[in-house]
């Protein structure tokens, strides 16, 4: 059975290259000869997010957005013309202003960008202000079909320094019956083999965790340490939702950084694991 499997896979082959033999050479026909414009992060599922940490009521940031020539040839300045859209969420000269909406991609250049003042004091964390802009017109090029127009999301964040090293204190901690429910509890409890967890920095207000089951899995289990992230927007700690142990079990984690600095978490996951959680840097 293998050396047929094997003489089936030869005829295929030669079957195969024998049919490509008979196409034409292409040449230089498949070469692109056109000459475009388009926003370099446009081919981004949800387009662009650029997150700002606001620190004062007058703060000011810039933003600047990738504008490329897709040609084969850098011949010629190219002018861009860009538009908000006006399905845009975010209002000019209270979310952001556009001091230009023209950009030159200069002779023998292929990127250039379009700078946006974001009025960050202006902005509540809680405000979620979508910029979508689109490329209306170029002059000594083609505005690109697909990728003329880009969203662009603006939001900002409180400042956050939770980097560190926190002791782990369990108000209440639950071990899993494999179906969701409880098989052990405790209250006022310390995992002793493993107390402690970290927080690195992984973005802006994003964080990654070393263990996200707090000293469950290594200390009660035995088991490795599941990581995870976590993001903090003023205060308010949301795990991502991509957080997994490694049977692929989903975490579902949130929390509060507390008036005294100590962090606040609640936790779970589908086998029943989980509980309240709270950690003081160290």
């Amino acid at each position: 059975m293998k050396s047929n499997k094997i003489y089936i896979f030869l005829a295929m082959l030669i079957a195969t290259l024998t049919t490509t033999a008979c196409f034409d050479d292409q040449g230089v026909d498949t070469f692109y000869n056109g000459n475009q414009v388009e926003f370099n992060a446009a081919n981004l599922p949800n387009g662009l997010t650029q997150s700002f940490v606001r620190l004062n009521p007058t703060q000011t940031d810039m933003l600047n957005v990738q504008i490329n020539r897709v040609s084969t040839s850098g011949t010629g300045a190219i002018t861009v013309n860009i538009e908000a859209d006006p399905t845009s969420t975010a209002v000019e000269g209270v979310h952001y202003r556009l001091d230009s909406k023209s950009i030159t991609i200069g002779s023998g250049e292929f990127v250039s960008t379009l700078p946006i003042t974001v009025l960050t004091g202006n902005i509540d964390p809680s405000e979620t202000p979508n910029l979508l802009l689109n490329i209306t017109s170029a002059t000594g090029a083609e505005v690109s079909s697909n990728y003329g127009s880009l969203k662009v999301a603006i939001r900002v964040i409180c400042p956050s320094d939770l980097a560190g090293t926190y002791s782990v204190f369990w108000e209440e901690l639950q071990l899993g019956d494999g179906s969701g429910g409880a098989d052990q509890t405790a209250t006022d409890f310390v995992i002793a083999s493993d107390n402690t967890m970290s927080f690195a920095v992984a973005g802006t207000g994003l964080y990654n965790m070393d263990d996200m089951s707090f000293g469950m899995y290594p200390g009660l289990y035995g088991d490795s340490k599941p990581t995870g992230s976590i993001r903090d927007n003023c205060d308010v700690l949301t795990g991502a939702a991509s957080n997994a142990d490694r049977f692929g079990d989903p975490f579902t984690i949130s929390g509060v950084v507390n008036d005294d600095g100590t962090i606040t978490i609640i936790w779970s996951n589908t086998w029943g694991d989980g509980g309240t959680v709270v950690l003081t840097k160290v």
